[in-house]
């Protein structure tokens, strides 16, 4: 079940690269590309959670983590005394 929450999380960013490499191009008429982006949004995000709810509070906690204010203040002050 984790593998599969993974891949559906994985498969929520292909929307999100869609949206300006792949509508824009498509045969359709300006309406129908304006009704295809919020399209893509909501199934990118139904895809992200159930992939979420999928593999668990462990790893949702740990993905959490990583978008966190401190955590990324920490990750710069690695960086910076790397340098």
């Amino acid at each position: 079940m984790q593998r599969l929450g993974l891949i559906l999380i994985v498969l929520s960013f292909v929307p999100w690269v869609a949206i300006p490499f792949v509508v824009p191009f498509l045969p359709l008429s300006a309406a129908q590309k304006a009704a295809c982006v919020p399209v893509l949004l909501v199934l990118a995000e139904i895809l992200f959670w159930l992939g979420l709810l999928l593999v668990g509070k462990e790893v949702a906690q740990r993905y959490r983590q990583y978008f966190s204010l401190g955590f990324l203040k920490k990750q710069v002050r690695k960086f910076r005394r790397r340098r």
